[in-house]
């Protein structure tokens, strides 16, 4: 059974354009008790990236949701899979 758990954060690039990007992340425990995420990034109502669906290391939903907002973050500053 899978369990989602979806939440919205802001973050700021520190480099280039500088914007500010609103992100909606959906953490899932599948079935099997792995965790997965799926992003999406948006600037001022338009979709700039992601939607895929990515595994997840942790092995508990604080540690999953945590390691998934450093990878978006990390995305975000570094534009991987996200447009400026």
């Amino acid at each position: 059974m899978y369990q989602p758990h979806v939440l919205e954060f802001s973050h700021r690039r520190s480099q280039g354009l500088q914007r500010t990007y609103k992100v909606t992340l959906n953490v899932t425990q599948l079935s099997f008790g792995a965790f997965a995420y799926e992003p999406w990034v948006h600037h001022q109502g338009s979709f700039k990236g992601n939607g895929i669906v990515f595994p997840l290391a942790s092995g508990d939903l604080d540690s999953a949701i945590s390691e998934a907002r450093a990878r978006i973050e990390t995305d975000v500053e570094q534009l991987n899979g996200v447009s400026e």
